[in-house]
């Protein structure tokens, strides 16, 4: 049995400066990820801030997590884990479950791809997480204009909320990457099989779709938000040059009188 433990440390990993000053046995990487033999098992690197370790017992995985961070961007105060394992059976086909799959057959390739998959159901946890808090926020916002026909924010505060819901959306948007069908599975018929089973085991698109269109939802409602603020903008600016006119015009009415 192979045992799968993956971990959202944090936002980013410093892929290319890891790979050059780590000496661990490299068996595949690219520009977003790195995939290692490690003592008895593998670990392997996203730079979206996950580590994923096969066959590694928690001391090890302590020490190479407290190696990997002085890579790392943002770290999280809380980390999100995911367990998944890997059994070896006499089956015709692969057989999947939620949180496992049997196989006839196991070496890197299975391996990489649960390994992989795993890193990407944690990444998309990490992002719904991020994803709904901002959809609270925006929930908030919806319910002062409900309940009191503005908005009591000021127009530093949105400009900061909409600054965070880009960035979320930015970063999401960088490793959509994460979700394409891996390059390894398009010529190995049996590794595709896994691979499918396995998108189908996490949700992984629907999951996907779900975080899209929260996204779009917490978009449209700061579209919103921005739209409501300039007008708020543009009628003060209005009742300023009323004011400076009236004043003006007072100005002419009253100056005969005054020298």
């Amino acid at each position: 049995m192979i045992q799968i433990n993956a971990y959202q440390i944090a936002e980013n990993v410093n892929i290319k400066k890891f790979k050059a000053e780590f000496t661990g046995e490299l068996i595949n990487s690219s520009s977003f990820e790195l995939f290692y033999k490690y003592e008895t098992g593998h670990v392997f690197i996203l730079n979206y801030g996950v580590i994923v370790f096969a066959n590694v017992d928690d001391i090890q995985c302590c020490s190479f997590i407290s190696l990997l961070k002085i890579y790392c961007a943002n770290l999280l105060e809380n980390r999100l884990q995911e367990d998944f394992k890997i059994e070896k059976k006499e089956i015709a086909s692969p057989e999947f479950s939620y949180n496992s799959l049997s196989v006839n057959e196991v070496n890197n390739g299975v391996i990489r791809i649960a390994m992989l998959q795993v890193a990407q159901s944690l990444a998309l946890d990490f992002y719904q997480e991020s994803a709904q808090q901002l959809f609270d926020e925006t929930v908030n916002l919806t319910n002062q204009l409900e309940t009191f026909g503005s908005l009591n924010i000021s127009k530093k505060k949105l400009l900061k909320f909409i600054g965070k819901t880009l960035n979320t959306k930015n970063r999401i948007i960088d490793n959509l990457y994460i979700f394409d069908t891996p390059l390894m599975v398009w010529e190995d018929e049996f590794l595709d099989k896994v691979n499918e089973g396995l998108t189908k085991t996490f949700d992984i698109s629907l999951r996907f779709k779900e975080l899209e269109y929260m996204l779009k939802l917490v978009e449209g409602n700061v579209t919103v938000f921005v739209e409501l603020t300039d007008s708020k903008e543009s009628k003060r600016l209005e009742w300023v040059v009323i004011i400076l006119i009236f004043i003006e015009i007072l100005h002419l009415f009253l100056s005969p009188f005054l020298l």
